[in-house]
């Protein structure tokens, strides 16, 4: 889309409920502007549906606006723009759907080169929503970086859903006209053979070749060696190999039966966004029947005072008094005021051979300070393992304010993004910004579709 907007535009109120702002794209097809909703006082993306004597005829065009609606109406998905209401004025149909603050991801990738995390995030977003349209039976046929939206919260919206089709229902565009952007079309698309969800995967699979190299692999400089490119030429070799890669080539497979199929491609994205490992992982003890207790426990619980605990605990090593003190959270606040008598460095190689519960049990007991002092000589991922056995909970929240910006950004890395936005949202000492903006961009995106 270009976004030229055309005089005597902005503020022209249409259905007398909507004033138009400013266009945010045109395409062959229409205008989308950003417009107020007088009557609920809210922004919304306003699809002005030109309908032209030229081409198709005028109630084939006016047929499949009314069909862009009602493939949108069927898809309840974030990542599937959300319609309110169509309806025809001055003789154009109009849809208005959600607005999403942000740009394309064409413009995104104008602007910058992304990480393969990234893309893989984004990529997920908008899979996710592609398996939504399909169990609704509609097929995009327009999937490209211009009709993605990357929200300024990281939110991932598909849109342009005027070319989708139902399936099963009859088609309105005739064999000689060609319809969507043809460097993004599946080779059977092209061949006129039947269409389904693996074309969508194929242009998604375009798409992601784009983000990565930076260029369109089958645009050629004119419409015939760019349709003879997509069904016949190989798919150029990488400049930034890696694992997308690999699903770029098994997207890219001519032939529709042998591409690879949305639920193995997610599984392959996830494992490109999944955090990088910080440190070998730390051998956890195996879950024991807590009776009879250890004799390192019984040591313990005999002792006569807290100190003589603690000293009894400062000789065992870290995995015997991890041990020690799980088989002790039956009584959590002895248990924590032993623990809180070592010194910090012990205490945390004690607790990160604890179980994820016991150890979130006893810090519960301990001021905030103190068990974010403990934590911070515990491994990434088994303190963020021990966050979320805590919960959204005050003790969490108060937690992750004790800890120091970079230990926090650390151990938020491996909390499940659920957990972390709820806890980032509950804090109060104004750091929330920060500490979301430290975490990987890939790790961000999912928590603004958990947000």
């Amino acid at each position: 889309m270009t976004t030229d907007a055309p005089a005597g535009g902005p503020g022209r109120l249409i259905k007398n409920r909507y004033e138009l702002r400013t266009q945010l794209g045109r395409g062959g097809m229409g205008t989308v502007w950003l417009a107020m909703d007088r009557m609920l006082g809210r922004l919304v993306a306003l699809k002005e549906v030109v309908l032209t004597p030229y081409g198709e005829g005028i109630e084939i065009q006016r047929a499949r606006a009314l069909r862009e609606a009602r493939s949108l109406a069927r898809i309840r998905h974030p990542a599937i723009a959300e319609i309110y209401d169509v309806f025809e004025e001055g003789g154009s149909p109009w849809i208005v759907m959600v607005h999403v603050e942000g740009g394309s991801l064409d413009d995104l990738i104008r602007r910058r080169t992304l990480s393969e995390r990234e893309i893989a995030a984004l990529g997920r977003e908008v899979l996710a929503g592609l398996t939504a349209a399909h169990a609704a039976h509609v097929v995009h046929r327009d999937v490209k970086p211009a009709n993605i939206v990357v929200g300024h919260d990281g939110k991932v919206v598909l849109v342009d859903f005027g070319i989708a089709q139902i399936v099963g229902e009859s088609g309105l565009t005739s064999r000689s006209i060609m319809l969507g952007t043809t460097e993004f079309m599946a080779p059977e698309r092209i061949d006129g053979r039947a269409v389904g969800p693996a074309a969508d995967l194929w242009s998604l699979g375009v798409t992601f070749f784009c983000a990565l190299e930076g260029y369109s692999p089958f645009r050629r400089d004119n419409a015939y060696a760019t349709v003879h490119a997509v069904c016949t030429d190989d798919l150029p070799p990488p400049r930034r190999g890696g694992p997308l890669y690999d699903v770029i080539a098994a997207l890219l497979r001519k032939d529709p039966a042998l591409r690879m199929g949305a639920a193995e491609v997610d599984r392959r994205l996830a494992a490109i966004t999944a955090p990088p490992r910080r440190e070998p992982p730390v051998e956890r003890p195996r879950a024991r029947p807590p009776q009879p207790p250890p004799r390192q426990a019984s040591a313990l619980r005999d002792a006569s005072s807290l100190r003589s605990a603690a000293a009894a605990l400062a000789a065992m090593a870290p995995a015997a008094a991890g041990q020690a003190l799980d088989a002790m959270t039956d009584d959590p606040s002895r248990a924590a005021g032993v623990l809180a008598l070592l010194p910090s460095g012990q205490a945390g190689r004690t607790v990160g051979h604890m179980t994820a519960a016991g150890a979130a049990a006893l810090l519960r007991q301990l001021p905030a300070s103190r068990g974010a002092s403990i934590l911070a000589d515990v491994p990434d991922r088994v303190a963020a393992d021990i966050l979320n056995a805590l919960g959204v909970t005050p003790a969490a929240v108060r937690l992750v304010e004790a800890m120091t910006t970079r230990r926090a950004r650390q151990v938020l890395e491996y909390v499940p993004p659920p957990v972390t936005a709820a806890l980032l949202r509950a804090t109060t000492d104004g750091r929330a910004a920060r500490l979301l903006a430290g975490l990987s961009p890939a790790v961000r995106a999912q928590i603004a579709v958990a947000d």
